[in-house]
């Protein structure tokens, strides 16, 4: 059910409110407590929060192990505005900030465009669902960042911070969970572990990792014991399993007190035994997938990165170089996307099915170098900071698609000609390399004590070339492969304009005009069409007046109201004439919206945190290259969004007791555009709420806690695959976690 605007107005002032007027209520006789600050990079200086003249959240690595988070899943519920596709360990999920999404919300080998979110570990951009151990904080900006963070920032940023090893002390932890759903027959499990280790006054070693066994909680009651013979079925219980290890490796020199250098290594292997999706409408069960190949998915990724630091009176440099790679292989069921949406006949076979075998190869060099001013080398009222970036990724893509026995078939029963490639049936493999060279830099006038106007800029090179992107159709067109190459550049600089003003030391007002952009591509498949070969870069302008507000030291109160223009929007459809997977773009859409959070220290033993958001987003016109209308609303994206959290610390005779619980709430949404066109894929997902509970003791080094997530075992879908296009026994819905018991027990050294 849609909110009311009373509805709305209402819960907007009590997000405002109820922190101040709740400190008015204590006695005269209880502390005040007091917030801590946190710092932040995020404008690429080491700053408070509360003076970044920028709609920006951090997390934590302390408050996310307070909330029981390993992944975004739970951790985005704290992040105002931001959506997340928990498809599960098999894929990455879909993150969006301010509602900037028109990828649908289908399965996520077709999200549709590049990223709308650039995701960086420490300084290097990477795609990665990251385990979060051993996190210093996780920054999220909000609204486009291309100055500073170049492609790919167009809605945003999200940085994991990670903590670096000390020579201050030998130290370390050790952490357990157990915890199982209320779906699932067997329990899960995680370990995790630190350890900080001084090899001399100058040299630390720090070493991290984390193994994740998860026991699911999806059922495939319909996969093939023989597929192309029968088409006899046999069930897997709790199918959607994840078996993760993660391990990170950091060496840091710091030989005097201007310069560092320090190399990480980083390591994650993921198995996923099959999606987090469910088809209660074909099965008749909420937690049970009707799908007839159980879709195992493994994804390796690998970081080695230096870093190099000096910092001195006359200038502060810092490098980064990095190199990452990734693998991912596994296989999905097809069966109902050929037979529905691509071609009846295939299922004249009685026994046909079919699955993609996908392996997926990147590898990626990057650099980049930036100059910051200091006192010395600047005048007062000029802070500046100027960089480089450098680029270079190649991806290899094989996705083989199988249809076992059908060649037999059309062989004996159609008089086809054998095709030497037994059941392969569709083929796509390709080599592109993407390479970025940008230059870049910001300066901050300050006017006078009060008064600051920022101006960035960027300028970059993209270039894309493809030294082969070839498909085949052995049954349809032979055993020759239909083969293209060639390369696509573009050139472009977008900038930023931000001004801020401190009424007090504790209240500050800024204003933000800033350009965000993301590289066009190339589509890739059959029978294409010369306007489906290729899709336009889309852009954005966001237009932001915000402010950040510290009551007495224990009230924190910042807000943004903003509104974004949206060019060229790259949205996800199909071809005409093979209805295969491509990207278009439509016209433009617009989003307005406004920001709210908090967080107040009411007493020693009361905290308060809460945010909300509310977003106004559509199409600014038709758009007839993709079906879609004026009007057309985003899909994944609600109007209403909040989060309530509260701490309360126990007062007991040894020890510390904290209790802690949140509510979560996600409008309705829906699922693709074209709700008001012939494109009837479209569908609504009902709004929900999440509530969780935790209580956490500590004695000294030990920390014992029990949570329970998902308290009201709240059925919730998050993303979608319509029947339209796979029919009734394809479609499915991923499937939100039902609620979750465990106990975490932890040691610190």
């Amino acid at each position: 059910m849609k909110p009311s605007n009373k509805q709305l107005l209402a819960l907007a002032i009590a997000m405002a409110n109820c922190a101040p007027a709740a400190v008015m209520a204590q006695s005269d006789t209880e502390k005040t407590a007091m917030l801590e600050e946190v710092v932040v990079t995020a404008s690429r200086r080491a700053e408070s929060i509360q003076d970044i003249p920028y709609n920006i959240t951090a997390v934590t690595g302390e408050f996310i192990n307070d909330i029981g988070a390993d992944d975004l899943s739970k951790m985005s519920q704290f992040i105002p505005g931001m959506q997340m596709i928990d498809a599960g360990a098999r894929s990455t999920g879909l993150v969006t900030l301010r509602g900037m999404n028109v990828g649908g919300l289908e399965a996520s080998e077709n999200q549709g465009g590049k990223d709308i979110i650039s995701r960086y570990v420490n300084d290097t951009p990477l795609l990665i669902d990251f385990k979060l151990v051993d996190i210093e904080r996780v920054e999220v900006l909000r609204g486009p960042q291309g100055t500073l963070y170049g492609r790919g920032a167009m809605a945003g940023t999200l940085r994991y911070i990670l903590n670096k090893p000390s020579t201050e002390a030998t130290e370390g932890s050790v952490r357990t969970e157990v915890y199982k759903n209320s779906e699932s027959d067997g329990f899960s499990s995680e370990v995790s572990g630190v350890f900080n280790l001084p090899l001399s006054d100058t040299l630390a070693l720090r070493v991290s990792g984390t193994r994740v066994d998860d026991a699911g909680f999806v059922d495939y009651n319909n996969v093939l014991v023989e597929p192309g013979v029968s088409n006899d079925e046999r069930r897997i219980k709790d199918a959607n399993t994840e078996e993760t290890t993660s391990a990170r490796v950091a060496l840091r020199w710091e030989p005097t007190d201007t310069f560092f250098a320090q190399a990480n290594y980083y390591l994650q292997d993921s198995k996923a035994g099959g999606r987090q999706a469910v088809n209660p409408g074909f099965t008749g069960d909420d937690f049970t997938s009707a799908l007839r190949y159980n879709e195992v998915r493994e994804n390796k990724d690998s970081l080695f990165n230096v870093e190099l630091g000096y910092n001195s009176d006359a200038i502060e440099i810092f490098s980064t170089t990095s190199v990452a790679e990734y693998e991912g292989i596994g296989n999905r069921d097809q069966t109902d996307l050929l037979c529905v949406d691509i071609w009846s006949g295939y299922c004249d076979f009685p026994q046909f099915s079919a699955y993609t075998v996908d392996d997926n190869q990147s590898e990626s060099l990057v650099h980049e170098t930036r100059f910051l001013s200091t006192d010395e080398n600047s005048p007062e009222w000029l802070d500046w900071i100027a960089g480089v970036y450098y680029e270079e990724t190649d991806t290899l893509l094989d996705a083989r698609e199988y249809a076992p026995g059908f060649g037999d078939f059309v062989v004996n029963e159609w008089d086809w000609s054998p095709t030497g490639l037994g059941d392969l049936e569709y083929w796509r493999y390709a080599d592109s390399t993407f390479t970025e060279q940008a230059v870049y830099g910001e300066a901050t006038f300050h006017a006078n004590d009060q008064l600051q106007f920022t101006l960035g800029a960027r300028y970059f090179q993209q270039e894309e070339a493809f030294a082969y992107d070839c498909t085949m159709l052995p049954f349809y067109t032979g055993t020759d492969a239909d083969c293209r190459d060639g390369d696509g550049e573009i050139d472009d600089t977008v900038f930023k304009l931000n001004a801020a003003y401190n009424f007090t030391d504790e209240v500050m007002f800024y204003a933000t005009v800033a350009e965000g952009f993301r590289r066009g591509g190339t589509n890739a498949g059959p029978q294409l069409l010369d306007s489906e070969q290729t899709f336009s870069s889309d852009s954005a302008v966001n237009y932001e007046l915000g402010w950040h507000t510290t009551l007495g030291g224990n009230i924190i109160l910042n807000g943004a109201v903003f509104m974004i223009d949206w060019s060229d929007l790259q949205v996800p459809t199909k071809s005409q004439e093979a209805a295969i997977n491509i990207t278009k773009n439509a016209s433009q859409g617009q989003i307005t919206g406004f920001e709210l959070s908090t967080q107040a220290a009411l007493t020693d033993n009361l905290m308060l945190n809460g945010w909300v958001t509310y977003y106004d987003h559509a199409l600014d016109g038709d758009a007839p290259e993709i079906g879609g209308f004026d009007g057309d609303s985003f899909p994944g994206v609600p109007n209403l969004q909040y989060n309530l959290a509260m701490d309360y610390n126990v007062a007991v005779p040894t020890g510390e007791l904290t209790l802690r619980g949140n509510l979560y709430y996600k409008d309705q949404v829906d699922t693709r555009l074209n709700s008001q066109g012939g494109n009837f894929d479209n569908e609504t997902l009902e709004d929900y709420h999440l509530f969780n509970l935790s209580a956490d003791y500590r004695l000294n080094e030990w920390r014992a806690s029990l949570f329970a997530d998902n308290v009201t075992n709240e059925l919730y879908y998050n993303g979608v695959r319509s029947a339209k296009r796979y029919g009734e026994r394809g479609q499915f819905y991923y499937v939100g976690q039902p609620r979750t018991v465990g106990v975490n027990l932890a040691y610190e050294f």
